[in-house]
């Protein structure tokens, strides 16, 4: 959205204004709407001002899709047709290392990363997790697979740990069942269990959340949890948004990302110092890395 604010704190009163706004919408069609004085993750950044760093990647990075960030803080990448994982550093705009699973490289439609206890976690659109351990700069390493069976739900486009519950959580974009039509939906599933069953996590209409942002759907190519607030964050580049939710499907916030600077954002991390993180593919331009700090 465009807010009519130019300071955290009167965004903030804008924020509560919009969800109460809402509030009948929301309630009309299912979804819940925090309480005004919840504490929002998204709040914290100015998604409407300049960034504070931007940074335009090298060409080998015109496919980056998502972004991860292990216990130390660390940023990691990876390429969207090949499974190549990249450590980036954004202060210092450079590529520290990158290994790749497999030789040559795996090829596939990989959309989201995760690091889970030190091994690196790849997952493609139609669920299927390859999991392996950091390589050397230059590198390759063995890997195993995984195949969750989410992608016969849906396509997949965003993949996080949730420490908490040790389970990897999914984000569905594309419903390819029925069921989940007009649904916002987010499963979750232990890694390494053979005989588990993906689980709904998250599941609320889709419509109340989408008009949130002026859309009449969301799908999300990216997902996040914010360590600070343990909330969701689910980014949309096609929408060119960002909405937030607590993990029991409450719509807290919504953002509209500024498309100029947005052109195809896929991939979404909260750095150590708080500061938000979003990757674009290059769609025709220079892939970049923006780096948004919290105004509180």
């Amino acid at each position: 959205m465009t807010w009519p604010a130019t300071d955290a704190r009167t965004r903030g009163r804008a924020a509560a204004i919009l969800l109460l706004l809402l509030a009948p919408l929301i309630a009309l069609y299912g979804a819940r709407a925090l309480p005004s004085n919840t504490t929002s993750a998204l709040g914290r950044y100015d998604l409407d001002g300049t960034p504070a760093a931007r940074w335009k990647l090298p060409r080998a990075l015109d496919e980056i899709s998502g972004l991860a960030t292990d216990e130390t803080g660390r940023l990691f990448a990876h390429d969207d047709e090949h499974a190549v994982v990249y450590e980036l550093d954004p202060v210092t705009q450079r590529i520290v290392e990158r290994f790749a699973f497999g030789q040559p490289a795996v090829r596939g439609d990989f959309e989201s990363i995760a690091i889970v206890g030190g091994k690196v976690v790849l997952n493609t659109s139609d669920g299927v997790l390859y999991v392996g351990a950091e390589g050397k700069d230059g590198g390759t390493v063995p890997y195993s697979t995984f195949k969750s069976g989410i992608g016969h739900s849906c396509e997949v486009e965003g993949l996080a740990w949730d420490a908490k519950a040790q389970t990897l959580l999914f984000s569905c974009k594309t419903p390819r069942v029925a069921s989940l039509e007009h649904q916002l939906t987010v499963f979750a599933w232990p890694l390494g269990d053979p005989k588990a069953v993906p689980a709904v996590k998250v599941r609320l209409p889709m419509k109340a959340v989408a008009q949130a942002v002026g859309h009449r759907n969301l799908a999300p190519s990216e997902l996040v949890i914010d360590p600070a607030t343990g909330h969701f964050l689910l980014l949309a580049g096609r929408e060119h948004a960002i909405v937030e939710l607590s993990p029991d499907g409450e719509l807290v916030a919504a953002e509209k990302l500024q498309q100029a600077l947005h052109r195809q954002a896929e991939g979404l991390a909260v750095a150590r110092d708080g500061s938000l993180i979003i990757a674009d593919e290059a769609a025709g331009a220079r892939a970049t890395l923006t780096t948004y700090r919290p105004t509180h």
